[in-house]
C-alpha cells in the first residue's frame, strides 16, 4: 500500500467527498483522481469518466434524466443560472 500526503484542506474535501457517498473510501477517490489526471493528459477522457461524479450528484439530488437533459440543453442556449 502507498502513502499519500496531502494539505489538510484537500483532505478534508476528499473526506467530505466519501462522508456524502460520492466515493467508497479516499483510496477509490485518489484512484479515480489520478486516472482522471491521466486520461486528461492523454487526451483520452472518457464521457464515463467526466460523467460519474454527476450521476453520484444526481442520485444525491434525486434528478431524473429528463431533469438533466433540460439543464444541459438550456446550457447549450447559453442560459445563465439566472434565466434558469
Amino acid at each position: 500500500m502507498q502513502t499519500v500526503s496531502l494539505p489538510r484542506d484537500l483532505e478534508k474535501e476528499v473526506e467530505k467527498q466519501v462522508k456524502q457517498g460520492r466515493f467508497g473510501s479516499k483510496s477509490e477517490f485518489m484512484r479515480f483522481a489520478v486516472e482522471t489526471y491521466l486520461s486528461l493528459q492523454k487526451g483520452e477522457l472518457s464521457w464515463d469518466i467526466l460523467a460519474t461524479p454527476f450521476r453520484a450528484y444526481a442520485k444525491e439530488k434525486k434528478l431524473s434524466e429528463t431533469d438533466i437533459l433540460k439543464a444541459v440543453e438550456k446550457g447549450r442556449h447559453g442560459k445563465s443560472s439566472k434565466d434558469r
